[in-house]
Formats: structure tokens, C-alpha cells, sequence
């Protein structure tokens, strides 16, 4: 790719491939730039300085590419935006932060793409495999794991 100089360039580069971000100078990712990749890559929300991340920026990210929702900052990852990534593929639900990942929004998911059953709160698994009819055993939930949290449970395990 080559050097990219001018805030010019820099638009033309990431409105044929949003993905070209990564290789603009700091100093030329402007808002019009940043929103311009994003739009045409969703991915390239990794590559957007901090400042610039606004909700409009994570909608349009999203919108585009919904896997973009790893790249959106927590404090920004709404249940609209978190709705607006998982339902165009419900497998995301793992970056939707867990206080979000309501029953219904899960089970709008799972009915959709039933692989997404790992990523629905454990207490909510049996439930919405359930409704959504699909074959669950709680059982598979454990992987054969002990989870051990004190020193009593540690010195007892032995």
C-alpha cells in the first residue's frame, strides 16, 4: 500500500477499503475518515483513535459488520447496539457484556442461530434451549472442570 500523506488520500484509501485505516497516519484519522471506514469495513472500528468512538461510530460499525461489536468499547456496548449485532449473526452474543444478556435478547438469538446456546448465561441455558427447542443437557456445561474457590476446597480436591 502506499504512504498515505494527505487527509484526501486518506479517504479515498478507507472508502475502497475501510480495513486500510490501520495504515493511516494518527494525524490524518479525522472524523469524516474514521466514519468513512468503518462504514465500508466494521472491523476497522479497532483502528479508530479513542476520542473519535462515539455511539454513532459503534452503530454504523455493527450495522456493516456485526462482529464489530468486540471493538466497541464497553462503556458504549448498549442493549439497542447489542441487539443490532446479534441479529444479523447471533454468534457476537459472546461480546455482549453479561448484565445485557437478557432472556429475551437471548432467546431472540438462539431461536436464530442455535450454536449461539453457548454464549446465554448458564442460568438461563435450560430455559432458552427450551423455548427454543432445542436438545440440552446441563450436563454439557461441565467439563469435567472443578471449580475451587477457597483453600479448604483446594486442600479437599487433593
Amino acid at each position: 500500500m502506499a504512504k498515505i500523506t494527505t487527509a484526501k488520500e486518506a479517504l479515498a484509501a478507507v472508502t475502497e477499503d475501510g480495513s486500510a485505516l490501520e495504515h493511516v497516519p494518527e494525524n490524518l484519522k479525522t472524523a469524516e475518515v474514521c466514519l468513512a471506514a468503518v462504514q465500508e469495513n466494521g472491523g476497522a472500528l479497532e483502528f479508530v483513535p479513542e476520542k473519535l468512538i462515539t455511539a454513532k461510530f459503534c452503530l454504523a460499525a455493527v450495522h456493516q459488520n456485526c462482529w464489530a461489536l468486540e471493538f466497541v468499547p464497553e462503556n458504549l456496548r448498549t442493549a439497542e447496539l447489542c441487539l443490532a449485532a446479534v441479529q444479523e449473526d447471533g454468534l457476537p452474543l459472546e461480546h455482549v457484556p453479561e448484565n445485557l444478556r437478557t432472556a429475551k435478547l437471548c432467546l431472540t438469538v438462539v431461536q436464530n442461530r442455535g450454536d449461539a446456546l453457548e454464549y446465554v448465561p448458564k442460568a438461563l441455558r435450560a430455559q432458552i434451549a427450551e423455548e427454543a427447542g432445542i436438545a440440552y443437557d446441563d450436563e454439557d456445561d461441565d467439563d469435567g472442570d472443578v471449580e475451587i474457590k477457597s483453600e479448604e476446597e483446594a486442600l479437599a480436591a487433593v
